[in-house]
């Protein structure tokens, strides 16, 4: 067996090993009272294990190109939100109650700076509430 903290990849190749090596010795293993439905069953196992793997990969890198693709509508509406923003404060850029209320309207909270990120480093420069 491979360590408990080892890579999937290992642990499929040593259970895969195991299957070879338990098929290749089957009829001893029965003849010392082993079930003949282990082998089998271990053949079941390892086949579901490598399906789910290769859907957990498949859902990451679904979720990869679904951040990319959020990452670049994010970028565009705040290219609109800028645009817009020329346009309101030529607009109405004498008219103060206008002006503070498109300046609350733009006052929206986040983006979220990820835990251990240094002050500086992206995202919001808004400080938390209290």
């Amino acid at each position: 067996m491979p360590p408990s903290n080892a890579s999937d990849k290992a642990l499929v190749t040593a259970a895969q090993a195991t299957l070879e090596k338990a098929t290749a010795q089957k009829d001893v293993l029965v003849s010392l009272g082993m079930s003949p439905q282990v082998v089998d069953d271990l053949g079941k196992s390892l086949g579901e294990l490598e399906r789910s793997l290769e859907a957990t990969r498949e859902g990451r890198r679904e979720h990869v190109g679904a951040s990319a693709d959020l990452a670049a509508v994010a970028a565009e509406i705040a290219e609109q939100v800028q645009l817009l923003d020329g346009v309101v404060q030529y607009r109405f850029g004498d008219d103060a109650e206008l002006m503070g209320a498109w300046a609350s309207a733009r006052n929206v909270l986040g983006p979220f700076k990820p835990k251990g990120q240094a002050a500086g480093e992206g995202g919001s420069q808004t400080p938390k509430a209290a």
